[in-house]
């Protein structure tokens, strides 16, 4: 590991105070005025400064009577059966790009654990991975949308977790139907804010003068948001006379053709607009005879590089990566290991975005 060059004394020099302020100031102390925080973190930034994190490490310890043994290093699991997704489908790679960026900008280097061609409904496989994480002297694990159960309900006493997405936590020996169950949150999680980004879209398809807002959703996704979105278009949808109501048309796949379910919901119940995160749900539309924007709009409730003409939602995925490691490293600086009394769950909100599916505003 290279010496850090910038250090807190060099950045004090800079900025006219002392190491003692510098250090405060990084850590956003609130002893430390706002304005005089904001313009030593500034300084820092453009000098290229990165915290040594066996330094903070040596730190907790020092205030803590727990022995820790850090190394500097975070683990991304990775159990998708095609280790390569995460770079190659952009709603995936900007968790990864995001969490690889914050770590970088901490000091800490993250370090991708392929594991799909292991992995198995059992503990056992959950050991086998600790061990290998343990050899290699990584204490902290991101365990981003896994596929395995067995990853999410293991607690991983000798590691800190932080979950991207609460996936869906089905208990080993039960079917998919189980899923509706609830299950406590184990970890600290960083997440989209369906519920926010859904009422977003509603609310901005409204103002834009559309008054049938059908909303198309995969059961997939409506498990793994923990009914979210589902909830928060029942919430808009209350706010409007009856008469304007479009029952949701859950669908369980969208890669097999249009189904017969589509072409009987439209002719029903005539949505102006629909809200969908799938792009197939376009063609289907112009298959049916209908034009985009001009007989039916639409709003995408993932924008990413395919549906980049969409308007709709973009749900910040490089912010919710970026998030998974600062959980991660807050509580190893507070070398807290095992698993968290209190998980947080950092929600975040996505943006609107643009684009040609919806008549202007």
């Amino acid at each position: 590991m290279k010496l850090q060059r910038i250090s807190l004394e060099y950045i004090a020099r800079l900025a006219g105070v002392h190491k003692a302020t510098v250090s405060r100031a990084l850590r956003n102390h609130a002893a430390i005025p706002a304005p005089t925080r904001e313009r030593i973190q500034a300084i820092a930034k453009r000098e290229g400064y990165r915290p040594n994190p066996l330094v903070a490490m040596y730190q907790a310890q020092a205030r803590s009577s727990r022995p820790t043994a850090m190394q500097s290093s975070l683990a991304w699991l990775n159990d998708y059966p095609n280790p390569d997704c995460w770079q190659e489908f952009p709603w995936l790679s900007g968790y990864l790009n995001g969490a690889r960026e914050r770590c970088e900008a901490r000091g800490f280097r993250l370090e991708e654990i392929s594991i799909g061609g292991h992995a198995r409904a059992s503990g056992d496989e959950v050991v086998r991975v600790s061990e290998i994480l343990r050899h290699k002297g990584i204490f902290g694990v991101v365990l981003p949308l896994m596929l395995h159960q067995q990853f999410l309900l293991e607690e991983w006493s000798s590691c800190v977790v932080a979950l991207i997405g609460s996936g869906n936590k089905i208990a080993p020996g039960h079917s998919p139907a189980a899923a509706s169950r609830y299950y406590p949150q184990g970890f600290p999680i960083a997440d989209r804010d369906f519920h926010y980004n859904l009422r977003l879209a509603f609310q901005t398809v409204l103002k834009r003068g559309y008054q049938r807002v059908g909303f198309i959703y995969s059961r997939y996704l409506d498990r793994e948001s923990e009914g979210r979105s589902h909830a928060a278009f029942l919430v808009e949808q209350a706010q409007l006379p009856e008469s304007q109501h479009v029952p949701i048309l859950f669908l369980e796949r969208f890669k097999e053709g249009r189904p017969p379910t589509f072409d009987r919901w439209l002719d029903t119940y005539h949505p102006d607009v629909i809200l969908s995160s799938n792009p197939v749900v376009r063609e289907w539309l112009q298959e049916t005879g209908r034009s985009v924007p001009g007989d039916c709009g639409l709003a995408n409730l993932n924008v990413v590089g395919d549906v980049e003409s969409w308007s709709g939602i973009r749900e910040n995925h490089e912010l919710i990566g970026a998030a998974a490691v600062d959980l991660i490293i807050g509580q190893l600086s507070r070398n807290e290991i095992g698993v968290s009394r209190h998980p947080r769950k950092l929600l975040i909100p996505g943006q609107w975005h643009e684009g040609g599916t919806l008549r202007p505003g």
